[in-house]
């Protein structure tokens, strides 16, 4: 039970009348503010550094995901980075995919979900149009051999342009991720031509079972708010 404290001169004034043999009920006493103390109700900062705890955005399927930077939300454009190069996946100028250290429109890229909450996004490209439309990246090998990345017109039933991302470490601290598309084909860098010989720097090639470690991780840079087309 809360104690109330009475003022002295409420506590005074009480004496006197109780010394007059009056009732102490509707003494100033009984009005005494007991909830001083008692915080004020009001609605939550809209402030970002509020102490409140907030959804992690990873795990956001609602719009506030392209303000918290969820690289996968289909609202931010992005750098793919191979890891330990000085270099970013571009569209070249025969429309394949290769090694850029230009780091311009040709290296901007969008990661769509190709539906909510799903694993599968296309790998869009931020600035590039033709005929008013982003393209997307195919990872389409022939016979099962090492094949150049290309760009192509999205399309949803397109099993080459669906591609996941596997988190598997960190550099400078921040999450590195394979891409790959259907159960093992993956995109990788080579910047020799040793491993698949396309010319570009980069392909696709298969990574099963009993494979050399040849994946490359890619670290995901976050170039903004990303302003695309939408799709009919």
């Amino acid at each position: 039970m809360r104690t109330v404290r009475v003022p002295v001169a409420a506590a005074a004034l009480a004496g006197l009348l109780a010394a007059a043999g009056c009732s102490t009920d509707d003494s100033p006493a009984a009005s005494s503010p007991t909830s001083s103390s008692t915080p004020v109700s009001s609605s939550p900062s809209p402030e970002v550094s509020s102490p409140s705890p907030s959804p992690s955005p990873s795990q956001s399927s609602s719009a506030p995901s392209s303000a918290s930077g969820d690289v996968f939300s289909g609202a931010r454009q992005v750098h793919l980075l191979p890891k330990n190069s000085e270099s970013a996946l571009a569209v070249l100028d025969n429309g394949k995919i290769g090694l850029s250290e230009a780091f311009d429109d040709t290296a901007l890229f969008v990661l769509t979900p190709l539906a909510p909450g799903s694993d599968d996004h296309w790998i869009r490209t931020a600035k590039l149009r033709k005929g008013g439309e982003p393209l997307c990246l195919s990872a389409k090998l022939t016979g099962g051999r090492p094949a150049p990345v290309t760009t192509v017109a999205c399309d949803a039933s397109d099993s080459a342009q669906k591609f996941r991302f596997r988190e598997t470490g960190e550099s400078n601290g921040k999450p590195a991720y394979t891409i790959r598309t259907g159960k093992d084909v993956y995109i990788i860098q080579d910047p020799t031509g040793e491993i698949a010989g396309t010319g570009t720097g980069v392909a696709a090639v298969t990574i099963g079972e009993g494979t050399p470690d040849i994946d490359t991780p890619f670290l995901l840079s976050d170039k903004g708010l990303a302003t695309m087309p939408a799709l009919d």
